[in-house]
């Protein structure tokens, strides 16, 4: 409270002492604004993790704002304004009184020269952004609009009708309904199609995935009325009151190998230790015990989520990892309670997707010499951000601290060369040749750690660097491969495969594992690959002969998932994951041993 406190005053007092352009003071919504960009201004100046000179500050806003106008949007000419725009931005001092008392003498200049459409929230918006792009690449500004729709993957939970729909020729397909949800609880089913909602038609309209999802969300108990049309018996009449839908962080969990469990998540959830602890109970039941856990493409999520999972696995008392910044003091995170896979080999797989929490977790594992991380070095973000409301109901995310694994390790690589820079480096490792090499990978002597139990060396400098590399495997894959996936013939094809064979499917293939051993795609391939012309991709026999086999275990994987469920389609295609087979080498032929690893 006492900073929002002080945020008031120091409107009030840039009110009071502000002048420019404009002869009259700030009209409401300039004080509206200039409020918003003093809350943001003062957290930064407080709280962000590295210091930061406010009048460089203000100069980063301003430019936001030159780099958001193009001569359309200016009554002046465009070098006339950025020039104006550059003299506000210089301010004699560092005082957030004349700081924002600047910010308000822009908003009251931009008003005079730009076209009504730039107003004075959208010349805020682009000031915010313009400054959070300079800081660090994870300090973002979240509209209003958008605050509750960034919060929903990690919740757990959005409301609305509960389906996994696609757009085909103009149609919105069910691809199937959420267990548990709305949809599926009045009998709606995979294959079905929307024709009509509340009386509006969406069948051939050209409505777009956002178009759908406006009609659908909603919030929990309203009412939705629907037309669907289902194969073989017509139009149908649904009613349905939305509810709160789960989102899944768990992909997958099934038994890979004999005495092998494999769990795949894909974020760190409010739902993800309760996911876990359900999927690793139904290993156990199924004779699991080793773990192979796979964090591959998961990009993090909670804090507190990566520390209860690491505390799944540690025994009490371990660090799980500590953050400190400029501002915030050393702060701790320890495991708490005796957990359900302390014994057990385990493996957890990372590449250059895995990212925040994933990379808490592996490096809390690897760190206690508890498993052994297995994959490509993971991405390197080891920035803390917290939430900062401000007065529209606008948000940003600011960096206010740093994450270390219990060795000592930061795990944040470098973002020195500009945030377009940072983001391109998980894709230039393969120009550099480190996504197929561990002789690529950097080191750097100075950054090298040791392990906490055996005194294993392990290097710093951004990201987890595995403990036994796995090259990204390109050698059975083509371009025509890669034509096929972008252009959604796979998923195009199974659907339309599986919604007009559904019953002779389910006659052929009563259990899944009868469709994992006799099923093959083989007799399907004309068909498929007419599909794909029908995407304007000409067949490239040459780039099918060279992946043959990806094509075919990827339309299979397809298919069961349509028929069966997105976890059929993990365990149809593990055998294309090249790390988690790495993982079963060195479980089954006892190699994990040599690793020098703790009996925990």
């Amino acid at each position: 409270m006492k900073i929002e406190h002080i945020s008031r005053l120091l409107v009030l007092l840039l009110v009071c002492v502000s002048v420019g352009y404009s002869a009259e003071y700030p009209n409401d919504e300039h004080f509206k604004q200039a409020r918003k960009f003093t809350t943001l201004v003062n957290y930064i100046d407080r709280y962000y993790v590295d210091e930061v000179d406010k009048s460089e500050l203000l100069g980063f806003a301003y430019q936001g704002i030159i780099d958001a106008v193009d001569s359309a949007d200016c009554r002046i000419p465009l070098d006339e304004f950025e020039t104006e725009i550059q003299k506000l931005a210089k301010v004699e001092g560092s005082s957030l009184i004349k700081m924002n008392g600047r910010f308000v003498d822009l908003l009251s200049y931009v008003e005079q020269v730009l076209v009504d459409s730039l107003t004075s929230e959208l010349v805020t918006e682009s000031a915010i952004v313009g400054m959070l792009n300079k800081l660090d690449p994870h300090s973002i500004y979240i509209p209003k609009k958008e605050v509750d729709a960034m919060n929903a993957p990690l919740k757990g939970n959005f409301e609305g009708v509960g389906v996994r729909f696609q757009i085909m020729v103009d149609t919105i397909l069910v691809v199937n309904p959420i267990p548990g949800g709305p949809s599926e609880k009045v009998g709606i089913l995979a294959g079905d199609k929307f024709i009509e909602v509340d009386g509006e038609k969406v069948a051939g309209i050209g409505i777009s995935n956002s178009g759908v999802r406006d009609r659908l969300l909603g919030n929990k108990g309203t009412i939705v009325k629907v037309k669907m049309l289902r194969e073989g018996e017509g139009l149908l009449d649904f009613v349905i009151e939305r509810d709160k839908i789960p989102i899944y962080s768990m992909d997958a969990s099934f038994m890979v190998a004999p005495n092998v469990g494999y769990i795949k998540l894909n974020n760190f959830s409010a739902t993800t230790i309760e996911e876990f602890e359900k999927g690793l109970k139904k290993l156990r039941g199924e004779g699991m015990k080793d773990l192979v856990l796979d964090l591959q493409g998961n990009g993090g999520g909670y804090l507190i989520t990566a520390i209860d999972l690491a505390d799944h696995f540690l025994k009490d008392p371990r660090l799980v990892v500590y953050t400190k910044g400029r501002s915030a003091n050393r702060k701790d995170y320890e495991t708490r309670k005796h957990d359900a896979f302390e014994e057990g080999r385990l493996i957890v797989l990372v590449d250059e997707s895995s990212a925040s929490a994933s990379e808490i977790v592996s490096g809390a594992i690897q760190d206690w010499d508890r498993g052994l991380v297995v994959g490509r070095r993971s991405f390197g973000k080891g920035l803390v951000q917290r939430p900062v409301p401000l007065p529209d109901g606008s948000s940003v995310r600011l960096t206010m601290s740093r994450y270390y694994t219990p060795s000592g390790r930061c795990i944040q690589k470098s973002y020195k060369d500009g945030t377009d820079a940072y983001r391109k480096e998980k894709y230039t490792r393969r120009i550099t040749g480190e996504a197929f090499s561990s002789d690529s990978i950097a080191i750097v002597d100075s950054l090298k750690f040791t392990t906490r139990i055996n005194s294993r060396v392990v290097y710093g400098g951004g990201g987890i660097t595995p403990d036994v590399f796995v090259p990204l495997d390109t050698t059975n894959s083509s371009k025509y491969f890669g034509q096929l996936l972008r252009k959604g013939v796979f998923s195009n094809f199974a659907l339309k495969y599986v919604n007009k064979n559904r019953e002779a499917l389910a006659a052929d293939y009563p259990y899944f594992k009868d469709f994992m051993a006799n099923f093959d795609p083989e007799s399907l391939i004309d068909k498929f690959i007419a599909e794909g012309e029908k995407s304007e991709l000409e067949f490239d026999e040459e780039g099918y002969e060279k992946a043959k086999q990806l094509i075919h275990v990827r339309l299979k994987a397809d298919i069961a998932q349509d028929m069966w469920g997105g976890e059929k389609f993990y365990e149809t295609i593990s055998s294309l994951n090249t790390a988690l087979q790495k993982a079963i080498y060195i479980l089954q032929e006892d190699m994990y041993q040599k690793y020098r690893l703790a009996t925990n």
